[in-house]
């Protein structure tokens, strides 16, 4: 083999493990103050360890937070404008969206090149301040998209949430026989305390009236026997009440219509 090409083929061969190569990757997660009540906040931090070659990488958190960066970056990109995430509504006059993270940034990623053998260390912020349904936590989920290769996703471990938590309610009407409406729902995670009130945006008025107030059970509850004392479209929400410090007050979100002949 000519001399030339010998020594273009190691190279070669010398380059293509650093192009590819990813940053190595450290977690710590802390919490900022006390977790028993709300806001709740959790500290993540993130270091990145580049290799034999300079590594550059787009971050982004989940839940959205803003991302601060320390050590020696080169080239760093922060967003600074941006269009925020769209308003959501409801169909009807009930809207009460269920948002326990606080709001973040509209943009919420960073990129940077990590000098060759240095160590870059970025942080972010979840905090909590509505209560959470049982599948929110505090935990962070990094996404790190490297320049060369393929992006992955890092979860940080946070410490557990120990104040209340919210309830997810969800509900269906329907007429029987005798003319009279049957409302029946779940209370998640199967709250087995409190009560549940059932309110209504009569047709043609503009304030809700309460309907009823039942118990909750083994995650249902129920009210039977309504009789509206009007027809047309009648728009229905819950709410929940707690008894006890495990859980907190929450609603439904969007309203539930029934058309009263």
């Amino acid at each position: 083999m000519p001399r030339l090409l010998a020594l273009a083929v190691v190279v070669l061969l010398a380059a293509a493990p650093a192009a590819a190569a990813n940053p190595s990757i450290s977690v710590t997660a802390g919490r900022d103050g006390s977790l028993r009540a709300l806001p709740a906040t959790v500290v993540h931090e993130l270091a990145l360890t580049a290799g034999v070659a300079p590594e550059t990488v787009e971050v982004g958190v989940f839940p959205f937070a803003r991302i601060d960066v320390s050590g020696p970056v080169e080239a760093l990109r922060v967003p600074e404008t941006g269009v925020g995430p769209s308003l959501a509504t409801c169909p009807g006059r009930w809207t009460r969206f269920h948002a326990p993270y606080a709001e973040g940034p509209s943009f919420d990623d960073v990129s940077f090149t990590i000098p060759a053998g240095a160590t870059v260390e970025l942080s972010a912020r979840v905090r909590l301040t509505g209560a959470p349904w049982a599948d929110e936590t505090l935990d962070a989920t990094w996404s790190i998209d490297p320049l060369f290769g393929r992006t992955f996703d890092v979860v940080s471990n946070a410490p557990l949430y120990a104040g209340p938590v919210g309830v997810e309610l969800d509900f269906q009407a329907r007429r029987t026989a005798d003319g009279s409406y049957v409302v029946a729902g779940t209370a998640e995670p199967d709250v087995n305390a409190g009560r549940v009130e059932l309110w209504a945006y009569p047709p043609r008025r503009e304030r809700a009236v309460r309907l009823a107030r039942t118990r909750v059970r083994d995650g249902h509850w129920a009210v039977t026997g309504w009789r509206p004392d009007r027809s047309g479209r009648w728009e229905l929400y819950a709410r929940y009440r707690p008894a006890g410090t495990a859980h907190a007050s929450d609603t439904s979100q969007c309203g539930t219509f029934v058309r009263v002949p």
